[in-house]
C-alpha cells in the first residue's frame, strides 16, 4: 500500500501512526502490542524501502516505530481540544477536560502517563504521544538534526 501511494498515486507525504487498544477502542482484540508493532514496522521498512517512501516523519520517530529507539510520551505536544475543552492527557484517554491549554499543562501530572507508568499506556506508540518526543530528540542533537535534513 505504501509503495502504491508513493509510486502510483504520488502523494506528497505519508504519515503513519500505530493504533493500540485504548479503552474506548471498539475491537480490543485486533490491535497490536508494542513488540508486534515494532516487528511489523521492521518488516515494512526492510530492504531499504523506508528511504524510498515519502514519509512525513523524522528518522527518530521511524526508528522508534521499528524498535531501534525508545521514547517517552509527550502528550502535551499534540493536545486535543473539543467542545468539552482540552482533553487530559491525550485524545485517546478520558481523564477529564480543562478550559485552557495553560490549565492542561499545569494541572496534568504528565509523569503519571506513558508506558510503564499507566497500564492504559502499555501498548501505545501513537503519534500524539511520541511524535513530539521524536522532534525534541531530533532538535536537541546536531547529529539527528543533520540526519533529518538529509532525509528530506
Amino acid at each position: 500500500m505504501l509503495s502504491y501511494l508513493n509510486d502510483e498515486v504520488k502523494v506528497d507525504q505519508i504519515q503513519l501512526s500505530p493504533a493500540y487498544a485504548y479503552e474506548k477502542a471498539p475491537d480490543q482484540e485486533h490491535f497490536l502490542g508494542v513488540s508486534q508493532t515494532r516487528e511489523l514496522f521492521s518488516k515494512v521498512f526492510s530492504d531499504g524501502r523506508r528511504a524510498k517512501w515519502r514519509l512525513n516523519h523524522s528518522p527518530v520517530f521511524l526508528d522508534f516505530l521499528e524498535g531501534k529507539r525508545d521514547l517517552s510520551c509527550t502528550a502535551w505536544g499534540i493536545p486535543s481540544y473539543s467542545l468539552f475543552g482540552w482533553q487530559k492527557p491525550c485524545y485517546l484517554m478520558s481523564d477529564g477536560y480543562v478550559s485552557s491549554y495553560k490549565e492542561l499543562v499545569e494541572t496534568t501530572d504528565w509523569d503519571a502517563y506513558g508506558r510503564g507508568k499507566d497500564p492504559r499506556c502499555a501498548n501505545c506508540m501513537a503519534h500524539c504521544g511520541y511524535e513530539t518526543s521524536a522532534v525534541l530528540a531530533t532538535t536537541s542533537s546536531l547529529k539527528e538534526s543533520l540526519r533529518a535534513m538529509r532525509s528530506i
